[in-house]
């Protein structure tokens, strides 16, 4: 699994509750959140954390940070007006350069075959990490993203382009959820995709395949 913007820890936390023999490869790079999070699971042998975040080439990018929604970190700028309209506060930004890596590049220096989920959460940077992971896509079972219905950042896809993306390299939508309400609009969704040439959910012979998502 792929937490690909795993701040402290908290969704693989979730997994591996679910999933205790699980390997997961995390993904943060903002230092201080990096640092909480190798507090809490640096020891945990089913854990490689990665202080870096994903691209759609590797180097180095510069971070926003925002001192007030610290979760809200992101490659791009803040749009400000639609943090004002949404009822959200960036406070004050600062940046810090931090290297980066694609999932193309991870997957061939881990070598990795299969990847059962691949978790997308970075704000704005969608797009860019999923250009990032065109080699990778027929070896990822499910996508977990993040997307903007109202994007907060200059540059940042919307919903339906990351729909129009996945669906067009062979992955189905399976559920939609919503988790941010500002100023009571639907601000950012999370999908829920599945690769459409695996086995259907209920075959036996192909029982790994089959995500139930509550």
């Amino acid at each position: 699994m792929l937490d690909l913007g795993a701040h402290h820890g908290w969704f693989f936390h979730c997994w591996q509750d679910w999933c205790p023999a699980a390997r997961i490869h995390a993904f943060e790079p903002f230092p201080e959140s990096f640092e909480a999070m190798a507090r809490a699971y640096g020891n945990d042998p089913r854990v490689q954390l990665n202080q870096l975040g994903v691209g759609d080439a590797v180097g180095c990018l510069s971070l926003n940070v925002l001192s007030e929604s610290l979760v809200s970190n992101s490659f791009l700028d803040p749009r400000d007006e639609t943090w004002r309209r949404v009822g959200y506060a960036t406070g004050a930004v600062s940046r810090v350069s931090v290297p980066v890596t694609t999932v193309d590049a991870y997957v061939r220096e881990q070598g990795l075959e299969q990847i059962y989920l691949a978790k997308i959460d970075v704000q704005g940077f969608e797009m860019r990490v999923l250009r990032g992971a065109e080699q990778s896509l027929p070896r990822i079972d499910h996508i977990f993203v993040e997307a903007a219905i109202f994007p907060l950042y200059e540059g940042a896809p919307s919903f339906a382009d990351v729909f129009e993306f996945l669906t067009a390299r062979g992955f189905h939508l399976m559920t939609m959820r919503a988790w941010h309400r500002g100023n009571h609009a639907l601000v950012e969704t999370d999908m829920l995709f599945r690769r459409n040439d695996l086995a259907p959910p209920g075959d036996e012979q192909n029982e790994r395949y089959y995500l139930e998502f509550r």
